[in-house]
C-alpha cells in the first residue's frame, strides 16, 4: 500500500496558490464526469460537456489516443453509458434543458455503436414505454436484460433480453406476478427478486410488495414489517447468487433509516448487515463477479460500511480509501477478470479525479480530472454540522467559511431545491467554494422533508411548504448566530427552484433575519403551481394526488404561502433569476413575481437569460455569479472583497 500512496501522491497535479481563482474555474464544464474501462481492459470510455451537450467519447488505454466520440444534438446528456461488450459501448441519452433539472422521469433513450465510432444503433425510444437495465449479460456479449414498461401493459414492468447490435427484443417467460416496479436479476442474468406495487386510493396507501423466486418458484415474502407501507428496493447478489440483498425500512416503526438485508435462498434467513445512525443509503460498490462490497451514506463525511470484507475487490477498496483519507473513492468499473479497476476519487476539496489500479502492479495511474484548471489548494474544508430544529427534530447540514476565517462572518443561506428528496451532502460543491473564496461563509441545511434521513424525516416536510421547513432554515440562521460563526446584521438568504420559493418566502415569514434574497428560477405563484403552471411536471399522471399530499390545496391556503401574494411584506433587496427557456418551472412564476413587486413599489434585481431550469450555459452560469457576488457585497458587504476574474485566458 505504500507503493500505491507514492505512485498516487506523484500522479496529483500540484498549483500555486495565492491568486484569485477566476470564476470560470470553478463553474466550467467538467472535463470529464464519467470513466469506464471496457472487459478486456485496453479501452476507456468517458463522458464530459461539450456546450449544451454531454457527449462520449472512448479512447485507447496503449496510448490514450480517441478512437471515436458520440454527440446527439443540442440538450441532449450521455447520463450513463456501459460496455456491452469488448466492441460495443451503450449510451443512455436524454434531453436536458437544466443543471437543477431533476432526472427522475426525465424520457432516456439507449444507443449502442461500435467502439471505433461504426454502427451506431438507436436501440430503445422512450415514448409510450420506458426502460431499465438489469444486468448486461456479459456471457451473452450480443444481448443485455432490460425491464421495459409500456403505459398500456396491466403488469408493470416486463423482462426482456435486447440484442444490441440490431435493438430486437425477446420476452421471458418467467415473470413476477402482479404490477411489477421493479426487478433484479442475479450474477448469471436470471430473474430471482421483483416488486410489486399496489397503487392506492391516496398516495399513502399505495403498497410495495417483495417476490423473490425460490427453487424455480415465485414466491411472496412477507416481510415481518413494523409499517404500514415499507420501502423495498434491490440492491444486488452475493457472487454465488445465494444472497440477495435489497434495501428497506420495514423493521423501523418510527426514526426509520434505510437499512441492508441479506436473504440466504438457502438457509431462507434474513438479516440485517447494514445501518447509519441516522443517514440513508446513496450507493454502492460491486466487484467484477458482481459481489456487493459496499454501500455509501447520504450524510456524514465520505461514510460508508463494507458488506464483504474479505473478498479481494473489498481490500482493494478500503486500501485505496486508506489511501486517500478523509476522500470519496468510488470503483466505476474493472475488467472482466478483475485485474483492473478504474476508481473516482473526490472530496471537498477535489471536483473529482480518475485512476486505474492495476491488481498484479499493485500500482495506481492517474487519468484524469474533472476540472483541472481549478487551484484546489485554495479550496476550504467543508463541515458537517447538526442542531435542534425549535421542535426538537434533529437537522444536520454542511458549513463552508472562508480560509482563515470563523467568527462574525456574512453568512448566505443555500437552500436546495426538490424539496422532497433531494438533499445536501458533503463533497466538493462550486457555489460554496466560490463564496468562500471571495469571504462568505455558507450553510446549506436538510430542512425536513429533504431526502437521505429516512421516509419519516422526508415525510415530516409534507404540507409545511412556507411553515415548518421555512422554520428549520430560520432556526439555522439562529444556530450559527448563536454560535459566533454569523454576523447578525449580514445574513442573506439564496436557492434555486424550491430553494428560490424558500429564498423569497424566508424575507416574508423572517424578516428580522435576512438583510437581502436570490431567488433563483423559484415556484412563487403557488395557486398557479397546484393548478397547472404548463411545466413539464404538471402534465404527470399522478400530480394532483401528490401536490395535495405534499403542497396543500384550496386557494386561500395556497394564497397564504404564495410569494407573489405576500409581497407587501418584503422590506429587503432581491436578486430575480430566470431561464427563458425553464419547462421545469415556466418563467410565468418570475414574471408574476416581478409585477407584484412593481404594484407594491419593492426594491429588485432582475436577470433573465435564454437557458433552463438551471443555467447550463457556462457564460450564463459566470454572469450569474458575478451578478450574485456584486449584490451580496452591496448587502451584507465584504470588507477587503478579492477581485473577480472572468476570463478564461
Amino acid at each position: 500500500m505504500q507503493k500505491l500512496v507514492l505512485s498516487l501522491l506523484l500522479c496529483l497535479a500540484s498549483f500555486a496558490a495565492g491568486a484569485a481563482i477566476k470564476t470560470i474555474d470553478f463553474f466550467d464544464h467538467a472535463k470529464v464526469k464519467n470513466m469506464k474501462v471496457s472487459p478486456d481492459g485496453k479501452q476507456l470510455a468517458f463522458n464530459y460537456e461539450e456546450g449544451s451537450e454531454v457527449r462520449l467519447a472512448v479512447m485507447q488505454l496503449s496510448n490514450m489516443q480517441i478512437k471515436s466520440s458520440f454527440a446527439f444534438g443540442e440538450n441532449k446528456h450521455v447520463l450513463n453509458f456501459h460496455w456491452a461488450n469488448n466492441d460495443r459501448v451503450l449510451m443512455e441519452v436524454a434531453e436536458v434543458t437544466g443543471n437543477l433539472v431533476s432526472m427522475q422521469g426525465t424520457s432516456v433513450d439507449l444507443y449502442a455503436a461500435n467502439s471505433d465510432g461504426r454502427r451506431r444503433t438507436q436501440l430503445f425510444q422512450t415514448n409510450m414505454s420506458t426502460y431499465t437495465i438489469l444486468h448486461l449479460l456479459p456471457d451473452q456479449p450480443d444481448r443485455i436484460l432490460i425491464g421495459k414498461y409500456h403505459w398500456a401493459e396491466k403488469n408493470g414492468m416486463r423482462a426482456f433480453t435486447l440484442d444490441v447490435n440490431r435493438g430486437t427484443e425477446r420476452f421471458l417467460d418467467d415473470q413476477p406476478p402482479g404490477v411489477v416496479a421493479s426487478l433484479m436479476a442475479d450474477n448469471s442474468g436470471t430473474l430471482r427478486m421483483g416488486i410489486e406495487f399496489i397503487e392506492g386510493k391516496e398516495f399513502d396507501q399505495n403498497k410495495a410488495v417483495l417476490h423473490i423466486k425460490q427453487q424455480g418458484q415465485w414466491q411472496r415474502m412477507e416481510l415481518p414489517s413494523r409499517r404500514v407501507n415499507p420501502l423495498v428496493q434491490p440492491l444486488g447478489f452475493s457472487a454465488d447468487n445465494k444472497i440477495a440483498y435489497f434495501i428497506s425500512n420495514f423493521d423501523l416503526a418510527k426514526g426509520d433509516r434505510q437499512g441492508v438485508f441479506a436473504y440466504d435462498f438457502d438457509n431462507k434467513t434474513l438479516e440485517l448487515v447494514a445501518r447509519h445512525e441516522y443517514s440513508d443509503i446513496n450507493g454502492r460498490s460491486v466487484a467484477h463477479d458482481g459481489e456487493l462490497l459496499a454501500v455509501n451514506y447520504a450524510a456524514g463525511i465520505a461514510e460508508h460500511e463494507f458488506i464483504t470484507a474479505n473478498h479481494p475487490g473489498a481490500l482493494l477498496l478500503a486500501g485505496l480509501k486508506n489511501a486517500f483519507e478523509g476522500q470519496k473513492v468510488t470503483i466505476t468499473s474493472f475488467d472482466r477478470k478483475g485485474q483492473l479497476a478504474l476508481f473516482h476519487v473526490s472530496g471537498d476539496r477535489n471536483p473529482g479525479e480518475f485512476y486505474l489500479y492495476d491488481m498484479q502492479k499493485k500500482q495506481a495511474r492517474y487519468l484524469a480530472s474533472v476540472k483541472p484548471n481549478l487551484d484546489v489548494k485554495q479550496l476550504v474544508p467543508m463541515q458537517e454540522v447538526s442542531f435542534a430544529a425549535r421542535d426538537g427534530l434533529a437537522l444536520h447540514g454542511y458549513l463552508t467559511l472562508p480560509q482563515q476565517q470563523s467568527s462574525k462572518l456574512p453568512l448566505i443561506v443555500n437552500v436546495h431545491g426538490g424539496p422532497y428528496g433531494p438533499y445536501d451532502s458533503w463533497g466538493f460543491n462550486a457555489e460554496a467554494q466560490f463564496f468562500a473564496h471571495h469571504g462568505y461563509a455558507t450553510l446549506q441545511v436538510n430542512f425536513r422533508g429533504s431526502g437521505g434521513y429516512g421516509e419519516d424525516f422526508q415525510r415530516a416536510g409534507r404540507l409545511q411548504w412556507g411553515r415548518a421547513m421555512q422554520d428549520d432554515l430560520a432556526d439555522a440562521v439562529r444556530w450559527a448566530v448563536a454560535q459566533g460563526i454569523a454576523d447578525p446584521e449580514r445574513v442573506c438568504i439564496y436557492g434555486g427552484s424550491y430553494g428560490g420559493y424558500a429564498a423569497i418566502w424566508g424575507v416574508i415569514k423572517d424578516p428580522e433575519l435576512y438583510r437581502c434574497a436570490v431567488g433563483y428560477v423559484g415556484v412563487y405563484d403557488m395557486p398557479l403551481f397546484f393548478k397547472g403552471d404548463g411545466s413539464d411536471a404538471s402534465r404527470s399522471r399522478n400530480i394532483g394526488q401528490y401536490l395535495s399530499s405534499h403542497v396543500g390545496e384550496g386557494q386561500e391556503y395556497l394564497q397564504s404561502i404564495s410569494p407573489v401574494h405576500n409581497v407587501d411584506k418584503i422590506q429587503v433587496p432581491l436578486l430575480i433569476v430566470h431561464g427563458s427557456k425553464d419547462v421545469r418551472v415556466p418563467i410565468v412564476h418570475a414574471n408574476n413575481l416581478r409585477r407584484a413587486l412593481d404594484t407594491a413599489g419593492k426594491q429588485y434585481q432582475w436577470l433573465v437569460k435564454e437557458d433552463g431550469h438551471g443555467f447550463y450555459q457556462v457564460a450564463n452560469r459566470v454572469e450569474l455569479y458575478e451578478s450574485m457576488l456584486t449584490f451580496f457585497n452591496q448587502h451584507i458587504g465584504q470588507k477587503t472583497p478579492l477581485p473577480v476574474e472572468n476570463h478564461a485566458n
